[in-house]
Order: C-alpha cells, then sequence, then structure tokens
C-alpha cells in the first residue's frame, strides 16, 4: 500500500516511501495527542480537591445564590418601620472632646446586614474567585427570591432561608438547640457561653431539586464570621477528603481573641475509604486532632 502512496505522490519529488508514511501517520496521531491532551487537562482540572468541593458551583452557566440575613427597623412591636432612622459614627474631634464621633444621618435604607455575614460573603466571593467562577453570583433577596431553591446556594447565618433549607435538605449532621450547635447523633455539642461562640459549614443537597447547598453560620455573630474564615482556609483539605459529598464542620472561636482563636473541633462523617487511600497523611493528620472521634 505504501509503495502505491509513494508513486502517487511521486510528482512532489518525494519517492521515498519511509518520508510519506511519516507524514501522513503524523498528520493523524498529532492531533489526536493535542485531542487526548486537552481532555485530560480538562479532567485532571475537574478532579482538582479545589474545584472538586464545588463542582456542581462550577458551570459557566450556572447561576449562585447568597442568601444572608437582611434586617429592616421595626417599632416597639415589633412592626416594620418604614421610617427607621440609622447614624454612621466616626472620629470628630473637638478642641474640648477628643473622643467625639460624629454622626451621619441615614433614613430608608432598609434592609440592612450584620458586619459578620458580609465578612462571611466576602470570603465566600474570594473562595469562588480562587476556583476561578467570577460570573452569574448573585446576592439574594430574602423576599424576591424566596422560590429559589433550584440552584446552588450559599446561606450564610441562621436566617429564615436558612432554617427553612434546613428542613428541605439532606444530610444534615447538626442540631441547632438553644445556644448551641449538637453534632446529631451524639452528646458533643458547643456552646455560645461568653467568650465563646460556634458555628457550622454544612455541605448538604437539596431533597427536590439535587442542587448543592451550604450552609455557613454561627450561633452568634463571630461564629457566622469565621465559618466563612474557615471554609477559606480549608476548603483544598476538604476537597481532599469529601470531593464532591456532603459533610459538616463544628468550629468555636472566643469572641475575646479574635480570628486567630477559630478551631476546626469535629468534622462528619469520616471520610470514604478511598479518599483516606488518597490522602492519608491529610486523614492521619486530622484524625489524631480527633476531628472524626464521636
Amino acid at each position: 500500500m505504501w509503495d502505491k502512496v509513494a508513486t502517487f505522490l511521486s510528482f512532489s519529488g518525494i519517492e521515498d516511501k519511509t518520508v510519506w508514511q511519516d507524514v501522513i501517520l503524523s498528520s493523524f496521531l498529532i492531533p489526536l495527542v493535542i485531542f487526548l491532551g486537552v481532555k485530560l487537562s480538562k479532567w485532571c482540572n475537574s478532579i482538582r480537591p479545589s474545584r472538586l468541593i464545588f463542582k456542581d458551583y462550577l458551570s459557566k452557566n450556572s447561576f449562585i445564590y447568597i442568601f444572608h440575613s437582611q434586617m429592616s427597623g421595626a417599632d416597639d412591636d415589633w412592626n416594620f418601620n418604614k421610617n427607621q432612622k440609622y447614624i454612621a459614627r466616626y472620629p470628630d474631634p473637638t478642641p474640648t472632646d477628643y473622643a467625639h464621633l460624629g454622626i451621619q444621618k441615614k433614613l430608608n435604607i432598609d434592609p440592612v446586614s450584620s458586619g459578620a455575614d458580609s465578612e462571611c460573603v466576602a470570603d465566600i466571593f474570594n473562595i469562588l474567585g480562587l476556583i476561578q467562577k467570577t460570573k452569574n453570583i448573585i446576592i439574594g433577596d430574602l423576599i424576591n427570591d424566596w422560590s429559589i431553591w433550584s440552584k446552588p446556594i450559599f446561606s450564610v447565618g441562621f436566617n429564615p432561608k436558612t432554617n427553612k433549607l434546613i428542613e428541605k435538605c439532606d444530610p444534615i449532621f447538626f442540631e441547632l438547640s438553644g445556644t448551641s450547635l449538637k453534632v446529631k447523633n451524639t452528646n458533643i455539642s458547643y456552646g455560645s457561653n461568653l467568650p465563646d461562640d460556634a458555628g457550622v459549614i454544612q455541605k448538604t443537597i437539596d431533597k427536590d431539586s439535587g442542587n448543592p447547598v451550604f450552609i455557613l453560620a454561627g450561633i452568634g455573630t463571630l461564629g457566622t464570621s469565621e465559618a466563612g474564615f474557615i471554609l477559606k482556609n480549608n476548603f483544598i483539605k476538604l476537597g481532599k477528603l469529601f470531593g464532591n459529598d456532603p459533610f459538616c464542620v463544628f468550629l468555636t472561636v472566643k469572641t475575646n481573641e479574635g480570628k486567630n482563636s477559630a478551631l476546626i473541633r469535629k468534622i462528619v462523617p469520616s471520610p470514604k475509604w478511598y479518599r483516606i487511600f488518597m490522602f492519608p497523611i491529610l486523614y492521619f493528620n486530622f484524625k489524631n486532632k480527633d476531628f472524626f472521634k464521636y
């Protein structure tokens, strides 16, 4: 066959069939190698722990909703007050009072959010930026977007959306009981008695839509803020041990020491055996800290 090919192409001045063998085979092999290389690169990228943990959040066309507490002014009977007054304070020293604070008057700026929620939301945006998800990220409105359940969701704090998601999602590995967060089906709980606060990072699934949900919430404000901080600093490790599976991280923080005192206390459930096999050093590092001891 190759003799016939060389004869047919002899007008080019090249009659050596080995040359034509190399040319023709290369014309097929090079594109094939490039195609397989691109596919392999995409596959390797898709199973990176930093992206696998947010697998269902990363589609270019997918919309992500981030919900957090939205608060409005109320009167003494807890009725909505549309004329609620607010002030923004700032240093405004006078010759006789160096500690004097000036005020900037605000009116009709509802809804407002807490600083802790804002810090947690900022950490979520930072995480999404690190995994190259920068578009179609929406801050959900608790009223106008209440019916959004079939999209990937982050819910910050124990706001009404979070409370409803706890009902709609499975699994949920924690129980909220008064001022304590309990590891479900155990006697282990973490409270918010001063100076301590506690929080959770729960990855779960909406039972109706099958879409992923992250709940980042604390009993107090610092617990909520630290949930975002802990996730930002550990999402690659959690991706290694859990991949795209649900999990729950229990954390504590001391309100009189700030962010540097935030600690992971428990992680539920234990990772699957094959992920332990893939990342044994990380697993035993966590195991030695009693994260998986219930």
